[in-house]
Formats: C-alpha cells, sequence, structure tokens
C-alpha cells in the first residue's frame, strides 16, 4: 500500500469523525428543568453550549449527540435554570463606590451614632479634606429636620458632604457651603431648593437641583478606585443572577470604567450606557460637557457596552419631607412647578433624541411626570412619523387611570422598582396612594420590566421584588408575566431580544441556575430563592459555594 493510498483511507475513515466532532458543544446542561420564556417551548430538560451560543435547547435524550469526549457535562439535579435577569434599572458605579469603597453607615444610626462614624471615617484624614459619606434619612435627625450645625460642630474646617438615601438630596456643612459660595443670598435653581429654618438660616439642605451647587466642588475618585468598584458591582450582579443592566447614570467616569474593566476581561453582563442629559448633578459636568460626551459616545461603544441610550430625570422623589414628584392636580393639570424642565424644553429634548435614534430612560416619580413623559414622547411619535425607538419610563410609580392606555398606545415600556417597597413601603407621594399598578398596566398591554434602583436599594436581588409583584392583591401579575418582565422584556427594552432575553437555538448561553423551582412553592418563598450558578456568553461567571 503506497503512501498516497494510505493517507487518502486515513482521511476517509477520519473525516466523518472529525465532522461528527465538530458538531459536539463545549457544554451540556441536562437533567434541569429549563424555564425559557419561549413561547413555542416553555420548558426544556437540556442546554448545549458552543462557545456564546445556545446550540441546543430540549430534552435530555436530544442533547446526547452534542456530547464529545472533552464537552463538559453538568448535571443540573432537577433543579430549575432561566434566562439570565436583566436589570432594568441600576447605578453600578454609584453602588461600588457607596457600598464597598465609600464612607458609609446605616440609616438605623441614631445622630450621635452616625456622627461617630463620621469621625471614623474622617480619621487620620487631614482637616481641610473633603469627607463625602452616606446615605442619610431624614429620620435620622431630631424632628426629621437635617441642619449643617449638627456637622458643624464636629466638624467646623472640614467640608463635609452628606448624600441622602434616594440620591435626590444631600446636606452640607457650613464648610462646605463656603467653598461652594453659597451663602444667604445664592438662588437655588430650576428645579431645586435651599430650605432654610424658622430663623431665615439656610440648613445646609440640598434639594433636587441644587445639589449641582456644590458637587462640582468634590474630589474625584481615583480611576484604580472606581475600576475596583465598578469589578466588585459587577461580581455582585452575577452572584444574583443578573447578565443584562440598565446602567441609569452613565457619566464620563461610568464609561471610562467600563471600557478599562473590559479591557481586563471582567466586564461579564451586558450594559447599555444610559448617558446623562439635562441633570448636572448627576452627570458630574454642566450642561456643555453632558451634550458634548452624548456626542462623542460612540468611542465607548462596544460588543457589551451599548451607548445608544439616554436617561432624562423629570421630576424627584415621592418621599417626605420634600415630595418633589410632579403630580396630577385636582382639575387635571400636571404639577409642571415640580418638573424639571419646562414643558417645551422636555419635549424638544425627546423629539430630537427620538429622531437621532436613542433609546430614552426618562424618570418619573409622580404620576404627573409620567403624564408629562408620556405627553413628550406622543410630540415625539407626531414629530418622527415611524420611529420606532422603544422609550421607557422610570420606576412608573403612580399612574393616573387616563394614562395607564398611553403606555401601550404610544410603545413606551413601563419600567418599575418595586424593590424599594423594603425602604419605602407600597404607598408613595402626598397624601400616600397605591404604587407600582402591575395589574392594571399589563392588563392595558403595557410591556413591563423591572430595576432594583441599586444603590438605593441594599443589594441588587431581584427576587423579593418579584414576590413582590406576585403578591399585590388586585394588582398582581402571572409568575410567566413577572418572569418575562426581568428576562425577555429587560433586553426588548434596549433591542437585544433577537439575542437575549429568553433561551433558544442561536442565542447567547446567559442562564441561571436556581436552588428552588418557582413554579413548585408558595410565593411567599420566592424571595428567597439564592442563585446557585450564573452563565453569561457560555462561561461560568458566579457558582455558589457548596452548590454541586
Amino acid at each position: 500500500m503506497n503512501r498516497a493510498f494510505r493517507s487518502i483511507l486515513a482521511a476517509a475513515i477520519l473525516l466523518p469523525l472529525i465532522q461528527a466532532c465538530s458538531d459536539t458543544a463545549d457544554s451540556v446542561y441536562r437533567n434541569g428543568r429549563v424555564y425559557t420564556v419561549d413561547d413555542s417551548r416553555p420548558w426544556a430538560q437540556a442546554l448545549a453550549v458552543d462557545g456564546e451560543r445556545l446550540v441546543f435547547v430540549g430534552d435530555d435524550e436530544g442533547v446526547e449527540k452534542y456530547i464529545g469526549l472533552e464537552t463538559e457535562i453538568v448535571d443540573l439535579g432537577g433543579r430549575m435554570v432561566m434566562p439570565g435577569i436583566h436589570d432594568a434599572h441600576t447605578h453600578l458605579l454609584w453602588a461600588g463606590l457607596q457600598l464597598n469603597y465609600g464612607c458609609q453607615f446605616s440609616q438605623e444610626l441614631s445622630l450621635e451614632e452616625m456622627l461617630t462614624a463620621l469621625q471614623n471615617c474622617a480619621a487620620g484624614r487631614a482637616k481641610d479634606e473633603w469627607l463625602v459619606a452616606g446615605l442619610f434619612s431624614y429620620e435620622q435627625f431630631p424632628g426629621g429636620k437635617p441642619h449643617r450645625s449638627y456637622l458643624d460642630e464636629v466638624f467646623p474646617d472640614t467640608p463635609v458632604f452628606l448624600r441622602e438615601r434616594t440620591f435626590h438630596h444631600a446636606l452640607a456643612n457650613t464648610r462646605a457651603l463656603e467653598i461652594a459660595g453659597i451663602d444667604e443670598n445664592t438662588e437655588a435653581p430650576y428645579g431645586g431648593s435651599l430650605p432654610r429654618d424658622e430663623t431665615g438660616r439656610l440648613t445646609g439642605e440640598l434639594v433636587e437641583t441644587a445639589t449641582e451647587l456644590v458637587e462640582p466642588y468634590l474630589p474625584a475618585t481615583p480611576a484604580d478606585l472606581n475600576l475596583a468598584a465598578l469589578r466588585w458591582a459587577v461580581e455582585i450582579n452575577n452572584q444574583y443572577g443578573i447578565t443584562s443592566v440598565q446602567e441609569a447614570s452613565a457619566h464620563l467616569p461610568t464609561l471610562q470604567t467600563l471600557a478599562a474593566l473590559e479591557a481586563e476581561g471582567g466586564l461579564s453582563l451586558h450594559v447599555a450606557a444610559h448617558l446623562i442629559w439635562g441633570s448636572p448633578q448627576f452627570g458630574g459636568m454642566d450642561n456643555d460637557g453632558l451634550e458634548q460626551l452624548i456626542e462623542q459616545r460612540e468611542d465607548y461603544a462596544s460588543g457589551y457596552v451599548d451607548v445608544d441610550f439616554i436617561k432624562i430625570w423629570v421630576d424627584g422623589a415621592p418621599t417626605p419631607p420634600y415630595f418633589t414628584q410632579a403630580d396630577v392636580l385636582p382639575d387635571g393639570a400636571i404639577e409642571f412647578d415640580r418638573v424639571l424642565f419646562p414643558a417645551d424644553v422636555l419635549n424638544d429634548a425627546v423629539i430630537r433624541f427620538d429622531r437621532m435614534g436613542l433609546k430614552i430612560k426618562l424618570h418619573v416619580a409622580g404620576d404627573g411626570s409620567a403624564r408629562a413623559a408620556l405627553d413628550a414622547v406622543e410630540a415625539a411619535r407626531n414629530a418622527n412619523p415611524g420611529s420606532l425607538v422603544r422609550h421607557e419610563l422610570g420606576h412608573t410609580n403612580l399612574v393616573t387611570p387616563d394614562d395607564m392606555p398611553r403606555f401601550a398606545e404610544l410603545g413606551v415600556i413601563a419600567e418599575m422598582s418595586p424593590s424599594t417597597w423594603h425602604i419605602f413601603g407600597r404607598l408613595l407621594g402626598d397624601p400616600p396612594r397605591d404604587a407600582w399598578e402591575f395589574g392594571t398596566l399589563h392588563e392595558h398591554g403595557a410591556m413591563l420590566t423591572i430595576g432594583t434602583d441599586w444603590v438605593v436599594t441594599p443589594t441588587p436581588n431581584l427576587f423579593p421584588a418579584l414576590e413582590g409583584m406576585l403578591d399585590r392583591g388586585d394588582e398582581s401579575i402571572d409568575l410567566p408575566a413577572a418572569l418575562r418582565a426581568m428576562t425577555f422584556n429587560g433586553a426588548y427594552a434596549v433591542g437585544r431580544e433577537t439575542v437575549s432575553g429568553s433561551l433558544e437555538q442561536g442565542k447567547s448561553a446567559d442562564f441561571i441556575v436556581l436552588d428552588r423551582n418557582l413554579f413548585d412553592i408558595p410565593v411567599s418563598e420566592i424571595s428567597e430563592t439564592r442563585v446557585l450558578r450564573t452563565v453569561f456568553e457560555g462561561n461560568t461567571v458566579y457558582r455558589a459555594a457548596n452548590s454541586d
């Protein structure tokens, strides 16, 4: 047998084997209860993953052909699998800095205990070095009234800036006000206020946009600290099963740090970065700078970071003592003195960004701001016929009955933040009224998404919120609808429904393994759900200890 013939014979024998091997997967997950969020196949037993994609979703018998000599085989042991979670509202860098690297204190502390905690943070620092800390609640101060005098007694020479728990307000001591050039004659910017005490003296409180008077004087966070904070935040998100987020406050440091984390291979989730417009107090630069960043946004785009998104704060927070949310008045008019922009400015911005193809998340805390935002989107739909940009109302706390149908009519997504119930309760506004009407919005055809609003919440855990959506009385929705809100709908909201949000052949292999089957347990136990494994683009990015 000559050499050429032997080579041909060997090739003939090996070719089928090579072809067979090419059909095998990198990993196979079998013997599970896989909830796919795919209407054509809601349940499966097994998944096969090759590279970043799902190549098979089906039963245990069918997945066998994808098992080769080097295929990793994971026995799910009957556990529930579902798509990776899409957190529709988070603040990754803020959370990482505040909760892991910033000077923080519990909102359960008394005033004296809080001041002691601040002294501990300041220990070893120069007296003139800024002390930035949080997050305080009004209840920590006598009579619920913060005052700079409490800080001045302990820090007469150190500038102190305390963030309030909603991130909408702050408290500054006298030294901080002096550095910022704020005195009794200073006027608050549009949409903000500088409260005074009964003697007419400034209390040091900075309400809503008034925080922008001090923010420019705060020290910038070093890039290495930003990177460590974001790295930690992403790891925590993976721990709670999150594989995709809407970053709701993407300022320049956020974009720079996302790029740095991706460069080192640590960005184990997808980010829809919503660039801040019109709010210097959150954006860290003036409005001209914010506009320039939006123009240059493509410099920060990548396969993991989408930048064609805008964030607009329409009003404030529906919490005491200031209740800075904009409501609908008894005569049906919008409470525009609490909307952070004149109607024409808001409408023009939404029309402009819609024309550019940029999706907008509009923060709305009151039913008046919700109406103003819907009016702005309606103006954009009229000005830009044929536009299919998927705009979204952020929080959607309160909505009037008349505005419920408008979400579906205008193609506006209702993003909810039920995780904040644990802090603010289920009643919001003044007078207090029921918030987060999931059932009614769902009945009117609105697409729902849900977010944690992390850093306002202590963790990015959406399972307590999921339980709340099922235990809301007349406003409850069923489990499939709620799971869809935190998976497929989240992907749809950022234009990724063809690659993520459900477990289907060809889609990204983003899924999580749970410690319990959500369909087999009482609703009251859903909040205790633990994620055992998180897989992002085919790679296990989190695995709980003792989860075998």
